[in-house]
Order: structure tokens, then C-alpha cells, then sequence
């Protein structure tokens, strides 16, 4: 959930002035029609202006494609989104088929269960997934044009609101198994904090810089609210009841957050001009992308920190899963409600 927190600069990018008109055009000048690029890639200083480059990642640019499909195909090479596509791409493709795999073993281990209680893990599966596609997509569709880039930034930031709601519903769902009244008062809370908060996103009121503190402390927020569910529990039913309904497995996936946050955290620059690799002013702005700030163009294609805080994601959700399973242990295993404890 704290993967919106790296992209906060959501303004429609500026177009460029007429006295660099001359500079942009020798950047994404096309080749003639029928000849190959003379390569695929760029380097920092031949990206097209509305770029969002990193300082510290100085080759592996693609060119502008303007092309969906241009873009597509840019799967099929090498370059420094070619990670942080493949790393959400391959565990979506694994969420779908596990839909099946996971409803094999929950109707074997649990003969009672309820289509409703397998709805609800089948959510949260659709939510990881729908959130790992589209931030593959956002990816892919980064080097197509300044309109599509900006608003598959917006689509991103739903699927990530998207897994957020399936984390809660899910986790609630199992929580307050025995207390549906408490159940469905969290959910309406999540669902209008999270509807509140997504329309805040793609509004363009708040897409001034001066909101960007607004708008990570919604997402703070946000993602803080579920240590109220939690605590409710626990004051109803003891600190127990935080191991039998899973949350140490949800401790877990925040903590992998909070690490794969380490490598890449919130970027503060607002200036949108493109600046040369070692630029002072910007790399003082960015608190931390490791290892790349470390060994600038070593991490250019494999292992940067964009790269780190996907697979950190990708574990979280894992972990998220983990918990769910040993909730739905305890829910179907003991003999009464935890009510009646």
C-alpha cells in the first residue's frame, strides 16, 4: 500500500518551451519510415523532457513510442523498466492460476466451507491481481506520451487503493467471523476512507504540489487504520486473538513494506526539467534509492531500488495470504465462536 507514496507527483506534466523545442526534437526525432532505430535505448541526457527520470539510473531509457503496442513490445528487450514490469507480470500471471490451485485446498481441508468464506479469499487473490496487472501496464505504458503515462499513474494508484480494500475486507472478514455486526461497521469505514481518499487522487484540486503533504498523509492514514480493528479485537477478546486471526502474518506484511519503503522512499523534487545524472540539487531531494545512489549506472538495468520495493510487494501479499489461511484455521477448527470464549 505504500507503493503510491513514490509517486506522488501526479500534475500534468508541462509542455516544453519554445526555446527548447530545439533540444526536445533531437531527443525523440523518429527514424526514417521503413529504418530500424539505431538503438532501442537512451541515456539520460537524450530522454525526451517530460520524462520522470532517475538521477542515478543513467542508461536504459526507452524511446517515446506513442504506440500501445510499442510499448508492448518493449517486453521483449532489455531495459530499466524491464524489472519492475516482469516483477508484478510473472506473480499476476501466478494469482490467477493460484485462484484454483487455493480453492483445492481450502475444499479439501475445510468440507464445510461456505461459498461466501471462499468469496472472500478469491477477493483478495482478484485485488492482488488486479493490482500487480495494472501496475505492470503503468510500466509497460511509462515511455508512450505524457497523456497515457499520467493517467495509467492514476489507474496504478486504483489498484493499489484496490488491494487495499481486499486486504481489509478479507482480513475483517475473518477477524470478526463470529461478530458481523462489528464486521460490516469496518467495512463501510474502510470503503468510504478508501473511495474518499482514491477520488482525492485523480482530482485535479489536489494535484498541486502545495497538497502532496495532504496526500501522503491520507495514504498514512489509510493504511494506519487497520491497527483499529486490531485493537478492538484485542480489547474484546485478549492478545490471543491477534495470533488465532492471523495478525502476525499482517505484522510481517507491513514490516516487508516498511523494508522495501528503505530502498525507495518518498521523493520530494518537483522540478520536472531533466537534469544530468550527479545533479546536486536533485539528488538532494531524493532521501534514499538504494543501492543505485550508491554505485550510480551499475543499477541501471537489474536490481535498483524500484526493482527491490516490487519484490517487497509481491512478499507482503504473500504474507497477507498466510494470515488469511490461518484465520480461516481457526475459524472452521474451533467448536464455538470466539464470542462465547
Amino acid at each position: 500500500m505504500f507503493d503510491l507514496f513514490i509517486r506522488f507527483r501526479v500534475s500534468r506534466p508541462a509542455r516544453p518551451s519554445q526555446s527548447s523545442a530545439t533540444p526536445l526534437k533531437i531527443a525523440v526525432d523518429r527514424e526514417p519510415v521503413g529504418q530500424a532505430p539505431s538503438k532501442k535505448t537512451l541515456k539520460i541526457d537524450e530522454v525526451p523532457r517530460w520524462y520522470d527520470v532517475n538521477p542515478f539510473i543513467i542508461s536504459g531509457y526507452r524511446r517515446e513510442s506513442n504506440s500501445i503496442l510499442g510499448s508492448l513490445a518493449s517486453w521483449t528487450y532489455l531495459h530499466n523498466e524491464t524489472c519492475n514490469i516482469y516483477s508484478h507480470l510473472i506473480p499476476a500471471v501466478v494469482s490467477v492460476f493460484g485462484q484454483s490451485l487455493m480453492y483445492e485446498h481450502v475444499r479439501t481441508r475445510y468440507l464445510n466451507l461456505t461459498t461466501f468464506d471462499w468469496s472472500i479469499l478469491s477477493l483478495q487473490l482478484l485485488t492482488a491481481t488486479v493490482c500487480l496487472g495494472v501496475s505492470t501496464l503503468y510500466h509497460t505504458l511509462l515511455n508512450h506520451s505524457p497523456r497515457v503515462s499520467h493517467r495509467w499513474l492514476h489507474c496504478d494508484y486504483f489498484g493499489i487503493m484496490t488491494l487495499i480494500l481486499g486486504n481489509f475486507i478479507s482480513g475483517l472478514h475473518f477477524g470478526f467471523y463470529c461478530d458481523p455486526t462489528l464486521k460490516y461497521t469496518y467495512w463501510s469505514l474502510i470503503l468510504t476512507l478508501a473511495s474518499a481518499t482514491t477520488a482525492m487522487l485523480v482530482s485535479p484540486w489536489f494535484q498541486d504540489p502545495s497538497w502532496r503533504t495532504f496526500r501522503l498523509m491520507s495514504f498514512i492514514f489509510t493504511g494506519l487504520s487497520a491497527f483499529a480493528p486490531i485493537g478492538h479485537g484485542t480489547l474484546l477478546w485478549g492478545p490471543e486473538f491477534l495470533t488465532n486471526i492471523g495478525v502476525p502474518y499482517y505484522l510481517l506484511e507491513g514490516l516487508l513494506l516498511i523494508i522495501g519503503c528503505f530502498f525507495w522512499e518518498v521523493r520530494i523534487a518537483t522540478s520536472r526539467s531533466r537534469i544530468p545524472p550527479f545533479d546536486t540539487n536533485r539528488a538532494r531531494n531524493l532521501k534514499r534509492r538504494a543501492p543505485e545512489r550508491y554505485f550510480p549506472g551499475t543499477f541501471d538495468i537489474w536490481g535498483h531500488s524500484h526493482t527491490i520495493w516490487h519484490m517487497f510487494v509481491t512478499l507482503s501479499i504473500g504474507a497477507h495470504i498466510m494470515g488469511l489461511l490461518s484465520a480461516l484455521e481457526y475459524a472452521y477448527m474451533r467448536s464455538s465462536c470466539r464470542v462465547a470464549l
